[in-house]
């Protein structure tokens, strides 16, 4: 997924030979600490990560990637390359085997291969955890005559200890920016969207309303205007809402004309308090209604290119309602690398979709990520 972050190849210890304040980087551009992953940096130049893609590394039995690791590294090197990439530095977080393990030498070879469009790894590095004091090695280097693209000009350190994720610069950013911390393990975003009970009043009775086909009417403004009430008094603190409310704003979200409108939110200066809104509902709610919340909340991600929080939510959303097809097309973009910006077109439609409902939401003041 893509991010804007900058963020120093070298260290500020041990000179610009020192990679670790680029590994300590890492969990904060991710937003977890990853487990058994494969980390590729695309960088647009010297500093600036154009994209950060993660993947689950799936090996053979003698520890080699599987054929259809192959494949997505060539997926993700035309991907690299469509982001004007300089150079791509990889970083293996895997506990099977010892951390200066030839074998992940052999990873790095595949991906600098797959990536050959993009200008190629300038590094690649491996740990056995992303956590501090963990020991990294250089495993894999450009050969022969061959300058390494950026972000490292030159040759790097062997190993060192890393720093410690949590205190590095992208994690405090990140933490000013969204107001997260850095989650131990990628399960933790599924555990903030872990179904709850639907209000806490006596004989609640939590609707679960079905979507129909209709053109936008009376019902679908009221529902809007409801929801953007709610979305503005969680702006100012006031986050409880009534069994009956619920329930109303359920029947808003399962019409795919206040859901379309509601997607322009995701970049308003209002994001903080819709997300927080869409993260309740999706706890709260039940089956279409909680597919859209889902939907809304892994959207609003996806626009801001925290990738792994996009896909959780799709996930949920999925689980929901196996054939709500909004989600389902957002995740397959976002499995192919769209970039955010390239969604572009549903603001345009939210806008439209919201004045046509007699509505008018807040202005744009966020850029899409990438």
């Amino acid at each position: 997924m893509t991010n804007s972050l900058s963020i120093p190849a070298g260290g500020h210890t041990r000179g610009p030979r020192d990679p670790d304040t680029l590994l300590a980087a890492v969990p904060g551009l991710l937003g977890f600490v990853p487990e058994r992953s494969i980390v590729l940096l695309v960088f647009r130049d010297d500093r600036a990560v154009a994209a950060t893609m993660r993947h689950d590394l799936e090996l053979t039995r003698a520890g080699l990637p599987t054929s259809g690791m192959k494949q997505l590294f060539e997926r993700l090197g035309s991907l690299a390359a469509t982001y004007d990439a300089v150079g791509t530095v990889a970083v293996i977080i895997d506990d099977r085997f010892p951390a200066d393990d030839p074998r992940h030498a052999k990873t790095a070879a595949a991906v600098n291969r797959a990536f050959t469009q993009a200008g190629g790894l300038s590094a690649a590095f491996a740990m056995t955890e992303a956590t501090v004091d963990a020991r990294w090695h250089t495993v894999w280097r450009p050969t022969g005559k061959r300058t390494p693209p950026p972000p490292f000009v030159g040759d790097v350190l062997d190993t060192g200890a890393l720093s410690d994720p949590n205190t590095s610069p992208t994690a405090l950013e990140r933490a000013v920016s969204s107001g997260r911390r850095i989650l131990a393990r990628r399960s933790e975003m599924e555990t903030l969207l872990t179904a709850e009970p639907h209000c806490a009043e006596p004989g609640c009775t939590g609707a679960s309303p079905q979507p129909y086909v209709h053109s936008p009417d009376a019902a679908d403004a009221r529902g809007l205007r409801l929801t953007l009430a709610v979305v503005d008094r969680f702006a100012v603190g006031d986050t409880e809402l009534t069994c009956q409310e619920l329930n109303d704003i359920a029947a808003a979200l399962v019409s795919v004309h206040v859901r379309d409108a509601l997607l322009g939110l995701s970049l308003t200066g209002i994001r903080p308090a819709v997300e927080d809104l869409w993260r309740m509902l999706t706890r709260r709610l039940r089956g279409p209604a909680r597919a859209a919340a889902a939907t809304l909340l892994g959207h609003l991600h996806y626009m801001a290119g925290e990738g792994a929080y996009a896909g959780v939510a799709f996930r949920v959303a999925h689980e929901a309602d196996p054939d709500y097809n909004l989600a389902n097309l957002l995740d397959t973009a976002l499995i192919n690398g769209m970039r955010p910006r390239d969604l572009g077109g549903l603001a345009e439609l939210a806008y439209d979709v919201s004045r046509r409902l007699g509505a008018q939401l807040p202005p744009a003041v966020y850029e899409a990520a990438g």
